[in-house]
């Protein structure tokens, strides 16, 4: 058994991405209807480690503001054939990178401690019950956890445990870092027991202990026909079931200042918690930006957002998800599939592939998705293999076949069209892990 820590509230350190790119694309996929996509997209571009230290600075002065790039007004035109299309091309000066310091000090040593964990020992589940494993970890030692560290398995049960998965994001001496491990129970009664920790980037693997040679681990009970003892989804009764898939592998909910996302303020947007919910406000006129989950791995699944955007909400202001997106070394995740509405009720879905923009499908309307401020809008997004679908309070809006990207992290993302201070209330996030 662990001791047992009194909670803090996390302040996770996340990958932070604002993503840098002015585009004008008149490409569509095979398949897919003719007719250029002339929507811009702008953003700026910082690597997520300069933004990690400038949130987490104390003592020390703020890094210099990174400027943005020029922006092109974003004005949704009138098709024209593709043959009429002349390409834009790219500026010939991107938006500045704050080039960080050195990751770590010479000969610093790797050291966590356990803060929380989710499942105690024991837990009773039932044969091949799905659920997840969350520890909170701080780091304790003298290195910078960078994005590329990771988590592995290193003995007994993995329980369909991903090893090794990276964490994706920057974590310096005095933070903590969320682990979500999403675990499938063994088919026969018994006990079982499987042991973790995670492995710097020149492949040395440490844990918990003064000389971080302890595990962490999760401990389970299977027993034939028993209920289990721990919920997934308690105190989630607001999310809906889509697809007969049944309870959720795992719930997100934001009734305290603890999230899985890094909470603060950078030049492009803000997290907060308010009132039970994450609230995300893009700070002025830009395209989409978005800050991924810590160590939220998923390759196949089905993942559902509750969206309710403030009082102002208008045209291609939008929200929307950022999966599968690959983790980089420098933290920079600029590549992954980005789903967006906006608050004239259309959808849109794109690629996004080391920075450069791929459409999938341009901006339609669907009656499905409740358009202006003040709404609510449930969007769902199933992942297995190649095949994609995307639901808008449970409708089909759209299924499309691409296999670029088979897994990754996850996470929100916001656009301001014309306004500064376009906010997005996030209530619950649920996924469901597809085996």
């Amino acid at each position: 058994m662990r001791p047992h820590i009194n909670p803090k509230p996390l302040a996770s350190a996340l990958a932070t991405l604002l993503l840098a790119a002015i585009l004008l694309s008149a490409c569509n996929l095979p398949g897919k209807p003719a007719g250029p996509d002339l929507d811009t997209i702008v953003a700026q571009t910082k690597t997520a480690m300069a933004v990690n230290l400038f949130l987490t600075a104390t003592a020390q002065p703020a890094p210099t503001e990174v400027p943005p790039a020029t922006a092109i007004p974003t004005a949704e035109a009138t098709p024209v054939p593709p043959s009429e299309v002349q390409p834009t091309p790219a500026p010939t000066e991107a938006a500045t990178i704050v080039t960080p310091p050195a990751t770590s000090l010479p000969g610093c040593v790797n050291l966590a401690k356990l803060v929380e964990e989710t499942v105690p020992d024991l837990s009773i589940f039932g044969p091949n019950q799905e659920f997840i494993k969350t520890w909170t970890l701080r780091n304790v030692g003298t290195c910078v956890w960078n994005p590329a560290y990771s988590l592995v398995s290193i003995g007994g049960e993995r329980m369909s445990g991903t090893s090794p998965v990276p964490i994706g994001q920057t974590v310096p001496p005095g933070n903590t870092l969320q682990i979500f491990l999403p675990q499938t129970a063994p088919a026969n009664p018994g006990v079982f027991q499987g042991d973790w920790m995670l492995r710097s980037t020149d492949g040395v693997e440490f844990g918990l202990g003064s000389d971080a040679k302890t595990p962490f681990w999760v401990k389970i009970q299977v027993v034939q026909g028993a209920n289990p003892t721990v919920n997934p989804t308690a105190g989630s009764p607001s999310v809906s079931r889509p697809q007969n898939l049944g309870d959720p592998s795992w719930t997100v909910g934001f009734g305290s200042d603890r999230s899985p996302f890094f909470l603060g303020t950078d030049s492009g947007m803000n997290y907060n918690i308010a009132d039970g919910k994450l609230v995300i406000t893009a700070l002025k006129p830009t395209g989409d930006q978005w800050r991924v989950a810590q160590a939220s791995f998923l390759d196949n699944f089905y993942l559902q957002t509750i969206f309710m955007p403030g009082s102002i909400c208008n045209g291609k202001d939008g929200y929307g998800m950022l999966v599968r997106a690959p983790s980089k070394p420098d933290g920079n995740i600029n590549s992954g599939y980005v789903f967006s509405f906006s608050c004239d009720g259309k959808y849109r879905v794109y690629r996004m592939d080391n920075g450069n923009f791929n459409n999938i499908q341009n901006w339609t309307t669907n009656p499905a998705i409740h358009p202006g401020a003040n709404q609510t809008n449930v969007m769902g997004i199933s992942a297995v293999g190649a095949e994609f679908q995307f639901y808008a309070n449970n409708t089909l809006l759209y299924s499309f076949t691409d296999g670029t990207y088979s897994g990754g992290l996850y996470g929100l993302a916001i656009r301001a069209e014309s306004a500064a201070n376009f906010s997005v209330a996030v209530d619950e996030i649920a996924g469901w892990v597809i085996r």
